[in-house]
Formats: C-alpha cells, structure tokens, sequence
C-alpha cells in the first residue's frame, strides 16, 4: 500500500502539528512531563518523531526491528521513572486519539478510503508498539525476579487488557486460564493493609493491584460459567478478614467473565456492583454478584425511576429520623428489638416511629411489599449521595485549564 504523492506529501508537513496536539492533549496530565522525557529523545524532537512514525505508517510496512527496539527502550524509561503501566496506557491512547483525528483534519476532501485505509494500518503498528513497549517495561525489573513489583505490574497489566506473557515470564507466574475479580473498599489502616497484602502475597497464583481505599484482586478461577468454588471461597475469606482487620464496613464486588480477555469487561461489571452495594442499606462484609443485586443495578441504570423513588421518602421529611429508622432497620434484617437498641430507642418508640411512616407516605414498613419498596427507595437516595459525591471528588482533581 502506498499512498498517493500529494496525501502522502501533506501527512508528512503535518508531523510538528501533530507533535503540538499530543501535547495538548496531555498538558495537565501528572505523567505528561515523564513521558515527555522518555518520549522525546526516540527519534530526534517532538515534530521528528511525529514526522517519522507517520512515515513508517506511510510505507504499509511491519515496524522495523530497530523501531521496535525503540518502543523497548520507551517502556524501560517509562518503568524506572515509576509511571504506573495504566497511567502509560492512558497516555498512549489519548496521544494515538490527538494525532488520528490532526491527520484526518488536514485530508484533502475525498480521501476517506485512503485515510480509513492508513488509519487502519495505523492500529496494527500501534498494536505492536505497544507490546514491545510493555515488553520493554517488564524487562527494566526484570533483577527483582518474582518480586512484589513486578507481580503487582502483571496485576496491571492483566486488568488493563494488555499482552501479559512477557511480564508473566519476568515474574515467575504462570497464568491461570481466567481469574475471578475481587473489587474492595474499605477503611485506611496501616495495620490492616499489612496483614491485607501478607494474606494475598501468600496465596499461590493470586495478583492484586490498588490499596484499601480499592483494591483489586485477581483470584484463579477455571472457566465460567462453572463457579469457581475455590475461588469465591477465597474471596469470602478474604473480605470477612478485612472486615476484622479494619474493624469497619468493607464494601466488596465480584464478577468474572471467560479468559483473561474477559478481566476488564469483569471489572466493570464489579465497579458497577460495588457502587450498588455501597448504596444497599443492609450491606454485609462480603462479595456481591451482579444476579444477587439486579433490582439495585435496574434502578442505577433508569434515573426514571429513581425519581419516583425519591417521591416515596419525601413525605419522611415531615418526622424525625424516620429515614435513618428504617436505614437501621434494613440494616438490622428487620429484627425490631436489635433496630431498637442500634437506635437507642425504647420499642415502642420504634413502633410509633413505623406507624408514623406509614401514616406520612401510605406505604405500610411493616408489609413486604412496603418495606421491599422503601429498600428500593433507599438504595436509590444513597445512590445519588454517591454520584454527587464523586462528581464533587472529580471536580476538585481536574487540572488547571490550559490558559492557567
């Protein structure tokens, strides 16, 4: 395949340009100037290095060994500056997004089957970039041998989709055929994360990645849709042990899907689960599957509904602390003498409390029917707490705008 003169003439102007918008792209990004320090020297400057790979994309050629060697030497600069490997993944995928779209904005009209064409060959030299770049970033620790990094690196890997064999090797794992994932929160404790990763650093095969505030782990498991018996008892274990670690609620998820191609559509799935289980008001400290929780992921997922729920607990207001009654409640398995001792209340002033509910909303706590509709309506206003919440978390970590 070879491009005609006059496409191939202005994609090759084009590679300063193309230079100046993966900067752009990644300005504010905390692995920005690191990459730019590793990046910067594989073929000359910015615009030369730009220039070159459209070239080599140009020619319809494999990737030259020497131009492997180079995306080697990339990943062995990007690991001893410590950038985590999914952090280089997103940086790579936003710098591949800003130069496609500078090339396809100076195509002349006309040439779509030509760009499409180029940008197809494009994904397949990015494909084998990667690799040798994520070989390259096995190898950098490759004297720690089955050290604690370079396990928690093939963690990362596995998690992000990414060819993990080469890291395996380097760290004296040998893959299991799919892996059960575990999603945690839970409280900080130094104490706790400690005995945590001791627990995982000692079970065969296991791989993690994160801290308590999320932790991900990676359990063996064979292949679903058969359970994995072993695996999930793990992960039970686990979550009770963490639980008593941090003496505080542990909120866990669980989900696998087949092979390890399968590992990022399975933590998916658990984040999903997790911010359901965090909004269920009778929570336990142990993993959730998505089939044990699909009325809270319904609810997530029709923000129709979440509005009539929100309608239920409104008239709630009008009392005091009927809300967290019926919070307590739930959470007690609807044992009325336990919520009435977790609330500091004598029982009849919990009765009162429930016929004052039911007076308020004309849904009867006391039916099935009525107390399954106030979990839904319950699960629904955390679920919005949450969402806000993490609106507010991701606001205040932006970067400064580029003008700044």
């Amino acid at each position: 395949m070879t491009a005609p003169g006059e496409l191939s003439d202005i994609l090759l102007s084009t590679g300063p340009r193309v230079a100046d918008a993966v900067g752009e792209a990644l300005h504010g990004h905390p692995a920005y100037l690191p990459i730019r320090r590793a990046a910067g020297p594989m073929f000359g400057g910015r615009g030369e290095t730009c220039t070159r790979l459209i070239g080599l994309v140009l020619t319809g050629e494999p990737l030259p060994a020497d131009d492997l060697a180079r995306f080697r030497d990339l990943g062995v600069l990007a690991a001893r500056q410590a950038i985590p490997l999914p952090v280089l993944s997103e940086v790579w995928d936003l710098a591949l997004a800003a130069a496609a779209r500078t090339c396809w904005a100076v195509a002349p009209p006309g040439r779509f089957a030509e760009m499409a064409e180029l940008t197809a060959h494009a994904a397949k030299l990015a494909i084998g970039a990667r690799e040798a770049c994520i070989q390259g970033y096995a190898e950098a620790p490759r004297a720690g041998g089955a050290s604690r990094p370079l396990r928690r690196l093939l963690a990362e890997t596995l998690i992000d989709g990414a060819p993990a064999g080469v890291i395996a090797e380097a760290a004296g794992v040998r893959l299991a055929p799919g892996y059960l994932v575990l999603l945690c929160e839970a409280p900080a404790s130094d104490a706790a994360w400690e005995r945590a990763s001791e627990r995982l650093d000692g079970w065969d095969g296991v791989l993690y990645s994160g801290d308590l505030s999320g932790l991900i782990v990676l359990l063996p498991a064979g292949e679903p849709p058969c359970a994995d018996a072993r695996a999930e008892s793990r992960a039970a274990e686990f979550t009770a042990s963490l639980a008593a670690w941090t003496r505080g609620p542990v909120h866990a998820a669980q989900a696998q899907r087949r092979g390890l191609a399968g590992i990022p559509e399975a933590l998916e799935e658990a984040s999903r689960v997790l911010t359901a289980v965090k909004a269920i008001p009778d929570g336990e400290d142990r993993p959730y599957r998505a089939d044990e929780l699909l009325v809270e992921l319904a609810i997530l997922e029709q923000p129709a509904i979440r509005g009539r729920l929100a309608a239920v607990l409104q008239p709630l207001d009008a009392g005091t602390d009927l809300r967290r009654t019926l919070e307590v409640l739930l959470a007690c398995n609807l044992d009325r003498e336990r919520a009435a001792r977790e609330l500091w209340i004598h029982r009849r002033t919990l009765h009162y409390r429930l016929d004052r509910i039911r007076d308020l909303s004309g849904v009867d706590p006391s039916s099935a029917r009525g107390i399954q509709l106030f979990r839904a309506a319950l699960t629904s206003a955390r679920l919005g707490r949450l969402e806000r919440e993490g609106r507010r978390a991701e606001e205040t970590s932006l970067p400064p705008p580029l003008s700044a």
